[in-house]
This record gives C-alpha cells, structure tokens and sequence, in this order.
C-alpha cells in the first residue's frame, strides 16, 4: 500500500513541488526554490520521465529526455531561463523483491526496515561533496550556510547524471521518498516514529503536518510504500518470501532489466493555485480615508524593507551584491554595493545557475558569505582538478 501529497507549506506562496505514485513507479520533483519556472521544471520532469518509462525506455534514458524536455522548454521561454528541479524516483518490483532508485539534487529517499531509518539516496549538494571530502562533519553541514546549494540539477545542464542504486526488499519494509521541506523540519527520529506506528495515509498526513508545525519554511512532498505486513497485508509478496528474508543492502547497480512497459498514464497534476477572494464593497470615502491614514506609514515600511535587503547576482560577468529587493520595490530600485572579481565562468554550473537567477539574502554580511562560499568551491574545484580552471 502507499499515500502521497504535497503541500506548499507556510511560508511559500506558490507550491514547486511535483509527485508522482502509481503502486510501481513513485517520482518526487522539487523545482528550483525561487528560481522562475521552478514548478514548471517539475511538472516537466514527471510528466517527461512518466511518459518516456510507458514507452518502454530505460530510466536513465528517461530521466534525459526530461531534461532536454526542460531545457527545450526554457529556451523557447526567456522567463524560464535557468529553470531546473530535483529528481528521486523509485520503480518497484515486487517479482524480484527489489527497488530501483533514481536521484538527482537533494530530494531523498529512505527505508525503514525493523525501526532503523537509513538514507538511500546521496544529496548532489556542495556540503555533501564537503563531507564526503572529509572537510566537514556532518553536523557542521546541517548548519552550513551553503548546504541548500546544488550541484546536479535535471533541466540545467546538456547532460545530466542520476544515481542508481537497487534496494533488495522484504516484508514490512516502509520507503519514504520526500522533497527538503520534510527533512528541514522534521527529525530522523520523528521520520522513523511515524512511519514505524502509521499506515501510508496516516504516516503521509501527520508527516506533512509535522512539518508545517516545525515552520513550513519550504514546500513539502511525501510518498510513503508499505510493503506487505502479514499482520495487516497477508496477501501482498506472501509468495515471495523466500526471497524477501535476504539480508538488507545497497547496491550501486549500473546494468537493470526492469519492467517499465506497463506503467499507466500518468494522473492529473494536484494544483495548488488558490482562487481570488471576494471582498465586499465599502464604501469610497471610507476606502480614501483609510489609504491617506496609512498611506505614510505604509511608504516607510516599504523603504526599510527595500533598504536593509540584499541579493546576489550578476552584473555582466561578474558576481555583485546588491542592495534592494530584486525588480526593485515602487521606486526603492536596487543599486550594487559590492562588485566582486569572481567570475560567473569560474563558478560550478548549480551556483552559477542561481546567481543568474538572484540570491536573496537578509543582511550585507550573509550575502558576502554566500559569495565566499562560491569562492571557496571554485577554489576547491580547482584544487582537486590540480589548478585547471
């Protein structure tokens, strides 16, 4: 059995995630947080791969059209320039008692098997690449200001790379693939309490709950797989045991033979777009009243908003700080304050793609960390290629 949602959180005013669950192939896309054409880069993504996989391709393959569904997409469409999204997939098996997972950026998938919560999937992230390089641990990378910066994005490059790895399962097996605006907000812990104590649609529905709880920063997006528990699915896998009991491993895998012919259409897209609401008349004396009363109170709030915020972006081919609020705010435009020497064709093709798309940042000082961050991965990029740039 399984359940699946989404939701575009608290904070969030449009949701940019996608999903995809059919009870063989479960797919969760994460556009690109703020970047214009985040959601389309997604709905693009799972549509594209959904459709590639029913007409028989292998999932590697499918997972490239999608992305040149993309970039095709954003180039015929300058306001979707630069777009991209996150990818995990998961194509079940239940004959061979095996998964096969997918996954580009850092949306996850995970397993619980006998309470224990484990990672499947590797995040394509500049702190990841960090910790795997034994330069930080993993609890500085929780807090590392550039821990949301990607390296591997579908929909960005001519070419892109997933990971593969193949899950041997067993009964009572629960996997959970979700979007960052779960795991931001919610424990490793907590993940596992759930999905250990709830059936899918429970386990779903409170997850998502929890992390609206916990601040809603980001937009959320859960698929939970139960695989059967003879004491609640005595008929699911009950003639696969023998091959269910195996022990748990994973296996980067780099030949398949899956079945993906069957697969069937893909359903709807859940929208999360709101209606308009409806305001009653008041009258016009009342309406100029009140404008003219706040009107100075309102023009003063918009100056300190404009004036004490910060983005990075670029400025022909170099990176700058500017100060304002990209577009500018009524008349508050922006104006660089610090133009860098750091060149956009020095920087990794994930950074680079955001800092065309603009970086917000709440002070002068987070933003001059950002930019030291970039510095510091192109330095380290160059390091470990022996200074080739």
């Amino acid at each position: 059995m399984y359940a699946a949602a989404t939701d575009p959180g608290r904070v969030r005013a449009q949701n940019q995630d996608r999903l995809y669950a059919d009870g063989s192939v479960f797919i969760v896309a994460d556009g690109m947080g703020g970047h214009a054409g985040g959601n389309v880069a997604a709905e693009v993504a799972v549509s594209e791969t959904v459709a590639s996989l029913k007409a028989g391709h292998e999932p590697e393959e499918a997972i490239q059209t999608a992305n040149r569904s993309i970039l095709e997409r954003a180039a015929i469409d300058v306001a979707l320039e630069g777009m991209g999204t996150t990818l995990t997939m998961a194509l079940m098996d239940l004959e061979d008692a095996q998964a096969d997972l997918f996954n580009v950026g850092d949306s996850r998938a995970y397993l619980l098997r006998e309470g224990r919560l484990t990672q499947l999937t590797n995040d394509h992230t500049y702190v990841q690449e960090l910790v795997d390089a034994g330069s930080i641990t993993h609890e500085q990378a929780s807090t590392h200001r550039a821990r949301h910066v990607l390296t591997r994005v579908v929909g960005v490059a001519l070419d892109v790379e997933p990971d593969h790895f193949r899950v041997p399962l067993q009964l009572g097996d629960v996997l959970l693939l979700c979007s960052d605006g779960l795991i931001n907000e919610v424990t490793n812990a907590e993940i596992a309490q759930v999905l250990g104590s709830k059936l899918p649609q429970e386990a779903v529905d409170t997850l998502v709950r929890m992390a609206n709880n916990h601040g809603g920063s980001d937009n959320i997006t859960v698929v939970v797989v139960r695989l059967g528990d003879p004491d609640r699915e005595p008929v699911l896998l009950a003639q696969e045991g023998q091959r269910l009991a195996e022990a748990p491993q994973v296996v980067p895998q780099t030949e398949r033979s899956l079945k993906t012919n069957r697969i069937p259409s893909p359903l709807p897209a859940n929208m999360t777009e709101r209606s308009a609401i409806s305001r009653p008349l008041i009258r016009a004396t009342l309406f100029v009243f009140l404008l003219v009363l706040f009107a100075g109170v309102v023009v003063l709030a918009i100056d300190i908003y404009a004036q004490h915020s910060y983005f990075v972006a670029a400025f022909g081919d170099r990176v700058a700080i500017y100060q304002g609020r990209p577009g500018g705010v009524l008349w508050f435009n922006p104006h660089v304050v610090d133009l860098t020497n750091i060149r956009l064709s020095q920087l990794a093709e994930g950074v680079r793609s955001q800092i065309q798309h603009r970086i917000t940042e709440g002070s002068l000082t987070q933003a001059k960390q950002f930019v030291r961050n970039a510095t510091q991965q192109f330095h380290s990029t160059t390091i470990a290629f022996g200074g080739i740039g």
